[in-house]
């Protein structure tokens, strides 16, 4: 259930060329392409938010909470990290951090002010029954879970959370100096397949800065905001 890359190019290539707006390289589609997918895909966390607030639909398949999860559905995935110290890295994949568990507990985290209130009470420091984490960083580069109370032997922590979507890519060959698809070298948009206008949209408006058209640049948000009102009606 994945979006085809070149559907989306030949869309946006027919609407930017409607009334002679301008013309997108293969180039700067893939770099507008990246961005686009990351807006929608980092917008579903702002959607999380904002569906949980609002009155639940009892049909299920109109379910604002339930559609979004079903979108963010193929990006889910899960780690064990065992160490025998207090830190425990990050999956090299994660986006975006969801629970972490121990012993089939969830951990509850706390940030690095919080934890220095709790582990200097004994009402609230944290035990082996009753753990908590912070994020921490090794380095720049290198991130880390520390967790409380330190372990004294090997543990292992299990760790949900979110990847980051594939880049795609409109892989191409030239004949007759011109640009070809090519599947074999082409990456797909790894969103759900009912995104696949929303990806145009925002591709044509990020395309309307990129070539300065002001005109394909309104057109683009006016669809964008149509869309939106249609998905929240």
């Amino acid at each position: 259930m994945a979006v085809n890359i070149d559907t989306v190019y030949q869309k946006v290539l027919a609407l930017a060329n409607k009334e002679q707006r301008g013309y997108i390289t293969p180039q700067e589609f893939n770099l507008l392409a990246d961005k686009a997918q990351m807006d929608i895909f980092e917008n579903y966390f702002h959607d999380i938010k904002t569906a949980y607030h609002k009155p639940k639909n009892q049909t299920g398949m109109g379910d604002e909470m339930d559609m979004i999860h079903e979108k963010l559905h193929p990006f889910a995935d899960t780690a064990t990290a065992i160490s025998s110290n207090a830190l425990f890295s990050f999956p090299a994949s994660t986006h975006k951090l969801d629970t972490v568990s121990c012993d089939s507990k969830e951990i509850p985290e706390l940030s690095k002010r919080e934890v220095l209130y709790t582990e200097n009470n004994p009402l609230t420091k944290a035990t082996t029954e009753r753990r908590v984490y912070v994020r921490d960083s090794v380095n720049s580069d290198l991130l880390v879970i520390r967790l409380y109370p330190t372990p004294t032997e090997s543990t292992s922590v299990d760790i949900a959370f979110y990847k980051k979507p594939t880049t795609p890519k409109w892989g191409y060959v030239v004949v007759n100096e011109k640009a070809l698809y090519n599947s074999n070298t082409s990456t797909n948009f790894e969103l759900h397949d009912s995104e696949g206008e929303a990806l145009v949209s925002r591709i044509l408006e990020l395309s309307g800065i990129v070539i300065n058209n002001q005109t394909l640049q309104q057109a683009a948000m006016v669809d964008k905001q149509q869309i939106k009102q249609e998905q929240n009606n």
